[in-house]
């Protein structure tokens, strides 16, 4: 079994940049769902995104991390687009944590771009990547093994903060107090994931000692670009951010220094932003987000986005059997009589 951990020479897959060594004071920056909207079939990535490259670049950051969906479809148009308009004029390192998306054209992503998750260390600082799409949602087998090994690395003296990027917020879904905040989000098919019962109580053990952050880039329908929430019985903070083709979009400046984080929003559009701890739970529950008219325009797509899914083939087979099962029944009922 392989566990991939990157060392010594962190270098980006999509850009071949690599983290340089960095003093105790640095930054780095997050956000999700790089390809926009829904219903963006440009082939490029979101335009707001595009159009703040140089206020991304003018940061400095010693690296970027995206929170998954990096592509609304990752095939080889995407690909050359994505590396011509956005991998070759960032001037720092990408990572991205994959979403349903990056991984939904069979193995294209990790035959292009590597292993979906690893982890590896900037200074008093771990950062985990997860693939939140491998298993619905749950953390198993290779993966939650890897992430036992990697909690057992980050568990040394030098290692002050914890960072773990995911697409899929799947410390949300089986907690009431998140659950209907991020309802429109990708969720678990079937049944519950396996974060409260066998990932959180890796976290609270480490947490004792290490401040950890999760963020996470699936948000759909939402008040603002960022949900912040640390919660009161751990030392555990859960985060979301992401891009969306919206005038709110903006991407998420973390500072450490000296092993003291904070944080900054920075918008792509010129909107004032609040500071992030504002966007809390308080802020989420008082917001209710204003549904947009439909676009009869989607409906190709929407429509494209059904027969491709998973779950509509389960229901219409399912459906078929059912329906040939009663007809077979009707007709020996029908022969009887």
């Amino acid at each position: 079994m392989v566990v991939q951990l990157l060392s010594a020479q962190i270098i980006s897959p999509f850009n071949k940049l690599s983290i340089i060594d960095t003093n105790t004071s640095y930054t780095f920056l997050v956000s999700g769902h790089f390809h926009g909207a829904s219903y963006n079939k440009s082939t490029l990535p979101a335009a707001t995104l595009l159009a703040g490259i140089d206020t991304i670049n003018s940061f400095r950051s010693s690296f970027f991390i995206s929170l998954g969906d990096l592509f609304l479809d990752a095939s080889e148009t995407y690909i050359n687009n994505y590396q011509k308009k956005l991998f070759n004029k960032l001037d720092m390192p990408l990572f991205n944590a994959v979403g349903n998306h990056d991984v939904s054209n069979d193995n294209f992503y990790e035959k292009n771009y590597g292993k979906t998750f690893y982890s590896f260390t900037c200074n008093s600082e771990f950062f985990i990547v997860l693939n939140t799409e491998l298993n619905d949602g749950s953390i198993k087998d290779e993966q939650l093994t890897f992430l036992e090994t990697a909690l057992k690395e980050a568990n040394s003296a030098k290692i002050k903060n914890i960072f773990i990027f995911s697409h899929r917020p799947i410390w949300s879904e089986n907690n009431p107090v998140y659950s209907e905040l991020f309802a429109g989000n990708t969720r678990t098919s079937f049944g519950e994931n396996n974060y409260e019962d066998e990932v959180k109580p890796l976290l609270l053990d480490i947490s004792k000692s290490k401040s950890i952050y999760w963020m996470s880039g699936s948000m759909a329908d939402a008040p603002a670009s960022f949900f912040y929430h640390k919660e009161l019985e751990s030392n555990i903070t859960y985060m979301q951010t992401a891009i969306r083709d919206l005038a709110r979009d903006a991407v998420l400046k973390v500072n450490v220094l000296d092993g003291n984080v904070s944080f900054n929003g920075i918008s792509l559009t010129g909107q004032s932003l609040s500071s992030i701890e504002t966007y809390n739970l308080d802020f989420w529950n008082k917001n209710s987000v204003v549904d947009e008219p439909f676009n009869y325009r989607l409906l190709p797509y929407l429509t494209k986005k059904m027969l491709s899914g998973y779950d509509f083939w389960i229901g219409f087979v399912s459906s078929l059997l059912l329906l040939l099962i009663l007809r077979f029944i009707v007709i020996k009922w029908k022969r009887r009589g």
